[in-house]
């Protein structure tokens, strides 16, 4: 059975099933390459008519616009199905509810509490005829399909009063969602107007001029300090200004009211204050909110999702409080195809089994031109020991191989590393991907040597890149180019059977140098999304001052003459 699985909206991407395996991932701003791309992933559906010449069924999700009409009438256009009532599956029931499932089914748990923080999800009708969305959720999930919605937090942007609720039955239903699946007569719902964990952080970002890159604040954070007055205006909530009446949230941070937070130069100490006290009250909140829901007495396993889990400084701290902690490293709005998929396989056939999350290899392997050789790049054949010798140099070099990750995270088939002991590593990195100085940088290293370098916190590994753990004494002196000014630095583990390349790549620049860790970063260009095919890649490379490429899969380097 071969089950399609769309998510049209936020960071929209498409997924392909056949029985209980993922066999297709895409995201279409990697086809796009339009940075976040949402709406109807056209492109990616195309490459999957290409593959396939029919689908059984379809499973569409996003936030609350019903699109069965629309992409029915282009998937029969592309004869991927013949019947758009029989063939798609409209599934608007939960944003969050499909963040939760595929975080549970990825982290292997039996059972487990599952927190869900993001900007916002699904809408819900009001009994007084305006609508909220969903902020933050707790459900707790059993194997082998047992699954409750324990809390929900909903946010309005009208007046609230006491007498507020959902309305779940109403014929008008403009939140496409009369039955809510999960939500029962013993679900805690809180409604308000006051922004979330998860709004806050993004209309902070929004404010320092990061619109959809929340990440940007949270590196600038480390570089600001504790500051009272901005710790006491967002305790208070004082500090946004509030448009109630309208369609759309208008919040936004009142600068009239605080001059002290102009987008001005001689505010730059305040911004980074601000934004040390942002990521400050984040995790302090995230901590409470954890706390006040989670009873390990019934399960003490954890499971945290939606886009703050990208939030790799709070993940760190809750690790060191909560040991039986799994953070769902695909957590935005693109893993979301695949979690409709899941779900819906889950509901035909509750038995069904999806294996504990090993790698985010998932995306498209392309083949290879026979020719790489035109007026401005060359190319050689060359071995990995070959390139660690140009590492060791001081060379750039950009790993390319297999299949494309999923989510935003570069994990070492579409990376660019560096030698970390470079004290300019960062600006040399900087000056390729035309990125702002202020941010930090990662770094793949071998797992067996991690508690040589790094405070783990009991973290036994780390493939994903979603902790920022802090380094041990002394370390920052030896890889400058990839401890943040706090001395934290966001670690890949690597062992030979996740990523044998970067391993062997790893193994042989620590035996030449003693160093069993390499920077690593994300094969692109500020504001660009990760490169997907060899073009995007040589295209990075015509485009910037970066000089090579090692396609892996070939042996072979890539370089401007």
């Amino acid at each position: 059975m071969l089950v399609l699985g769309i998510q049209k909206d936020h960071h929209s991407s498409v997924c392909l099933y056949e029985n209980n395996k993922l066999i297709y991932y895409c995201e279409e701003e990697r086809l796009t390459r339009e940075k976040k791309k949402s709406h109807l992933p056209i492109l990616c559906i195309n490459q999957i008519a290409n593959i396939f010449k029919k689908i059984d069924m379809v499973v569409i999700t996003g936030y609350n616009f019903d699109s069965m009409a629309t992409c029915g009438a282009y998937l029969k256009h592309i004869k991927l199905i013949d019947n758009v009532e029989k063939q798609i599956f409209s599934f608007y029931k939960s944003h969050h509810l499909l963040h939760a499932a595929k975080a549970f089914y990825d982290s292997g748990f039996e059972n487990s509490y599952v927190f869900v923080v993001d900007g916002r999800g699904s809408s819900f009708n009001l009994n007084n005829g305006n609508i909220a969305y969903e902020t933050s959720s707790v459900y707790f999930f059993e194997n082998p399909n047992t699954f409750k919605c324990l809390y929900k937090k909903c946010f309005t942007n009208s007046e609230i009063n006491k007498n507020l609720s959902l309305n779940l039955n109403c014929e008008n239903n403009l939140a496409y969602d009369v039955t809510p699946i999960s939500l029962d007569k013993n679900t805690v719902v809180e409604i308000n107007n006051e922004l979330d964990l998860g709004s806050i952080y993004r209309v902070a970002a929004k404010h320092l001029g990061f619109i959809e890159e929340e990440g940007k604040l949270m590196g600038l954070s480390a570089y600001g300090r504790e500051d009272k007055h901005f710790k006491k205006i967002l305790n208070s909530g004082e500090l946004w200004f509030k448009k109630y009446g309208d369609k759309y949230n208008l919040q936004k941070i009142n600068i009239e009211k605080y001059p002290e937070l102009k987008q001005e130069e001689k505010n730059t100490e305040n911004l980074k204050n601000f934004s040390f006290s942002i990521q400050e009250k984040f995790e302090k909140d995230y901590l409470n909110f954890i706390k006040k829901h989670y009873n390990e007495r019934i399960s003490n396993n954890l499971v945290i999702t939606g886009g703050t889990g990208y939030n790799v400084v709070n993940n760190f701290k809750l690790k060191n409080k909560f040991k039986n902690l799994f953070v769902e490293p695909l957590c935005g709005d693109e893993g979301n195809s695949i979690a409709a998929c899941q779900f819906y396989l889950k509901q035909i056939n509750p038995n069904i089994k999806f294996n504990k999350l090993e790698n985010l290899f998932i995306g498209n392997k392309y083949n290879y031109d026979s020719e790489f050789n035109d007026n401005e790049i060359s190319s050689k054949k060359i071995t990995p020991n070959q390139i660690t010798d140009l590492l060791i140099q001081g060379e750039v070099v950009a790993l390319y191989q297999g299949r494309s990750e999923g989510g935003p995270r570069a994990l070492g088939n579409r990376s660019l590393l560096l030698d970390p002991r470079i004290v300019n590593g960062k600006d040399i990195m900087n000056q390729i991907k035309k990125r702002e100085k202020f941010r930090p940088f990662a770094c793949s290293i071998l797992l067996e040597k991690v508690n040589e370098w790094f405070d783990m916190g009991g973290l036994e590994e780390s493939p994903f890149m979603m902790y920022a753990v802090n380094s041990l004494k002394d370390i920052s002196k030896k890889i400058p180019s990839v401890i943040h000014v706090d001395g934290t630095c966001r670690v890949q583990t690597v062992t030979e059977n996740y990523n044998k390349i970067l391993y062997y790549l790893l193994l042989d620049f620590n035996k030449k140098t003693n160093c069993p860790v390499l920077m690593h970063t994300s094969f692109n260009l500020a504001g660009d999304p990760l490169v997907e095919t060899q073009k995007d890649a040589i295209d990075t490379l015509k485009n910037s001052n970066l000089k090579y490429i090692y396609f892996a899969d070939i042996e072979t380097l890539v370089y401007k003459k």
